[in-house]
């Protein structure tokens, strides 16, 4: 019966009959499946990412935007830039894009970009995106501004030439594989001092060393670890 239920509900979505969109929870034998259906989505887009607290926003198709060397979106009032295209070697990202504050550096906007060796982030971003500047190889300079409060899954991922961080004491957590094969880095210095480890990644970097206040969570964690 289970099954025949699930068959039921792809069929009706299909059919187009849910015209508000199909969101169900189906039982199969063993295990709980959760089935989620867009069907607002238009051809050529797809549903939101995840928010961060795990839930999936419904019924919005995202409106990429173009200005300069950025794509962006505009989501409650701010802008998240979720592209660049331009070409320069030294970045300074825009405080505002479409007339609206830039707070997010989205998921994988720098992604790839091998040849940017600066990025200047402006005072009005408060997270850093998952993979946002992962594989930019020749980026040796980066700041984090005081606004920031969470940099997420694998954000620097194989930054090569990046070879000091200055995590201020805003940020309240940084997700797994955050500085996994940032091989040309010496110094990581993490003014939070209750800010907790998340395998960042940095046990493979043997020349790396932690600077954090003294007596605090942080250095007891990057004691262990020998950093």
């Amino acid at each position: 019966m289970k099954r025949q239920a699930w068959s039921i509900i792809l069929l009706t979505c299909a059919a187009g009959l849910a015209l508000s969109g199909c969101n169900e929870t189906v039982g199969t034998a063993g295990e709980n499946s959760s089935i989620y259906f867009d069907t607002t989505a238009s051809a050529g887009t797809t549903a939101a990412e995840d928010t961060a607290d795990g839930t999936v926003p419904t019924n919005r198709v995202p409106d990429i935007q173009t200005a300069d060397d950025y794509k962006y979106e505009i989501i409650d009032g701010s802008a998240v830039i979720t592209g660049y295209t331009g070409t320069a070697k030294d970045v300074v990202i825009p405080g505002e894009l479409g007339g609206a504050a830039v707070t997010k550096i989205g998921n994988h906007a720098f992604e790839g970009k091998f040849k940017i060796t600066s990025v200047e982030i402006p005072e009005t971003v408060t997270l850093i995106g998952e993979s946002a500047f992962s594989d930019c190889d020749s980026l040796e300079t980066i700041n984090i501004p005081d606004g920031v409060t969470g940099i997420d899954r694998a954000a620097f991922a194989s930054c090569l030439s990046l070879t000091e961080l200055t995590i201020p004491a805003s940020v309240q957590y940084i997700r797994e594989e955050a500085f996994t094969a940032c091989e040309s880095m010496t110094a990581l210095n993490i003014e939070n001092p209750d800010l907790a480890y998340e395998n960042w990644g940095i046990e493979e970097l043997p020349d790396l060393k932690i600077y954090a206040e003294s007596g605090s969570a942080v250095a007891q964690w990057s004691g262990a670890m020998g950093k």
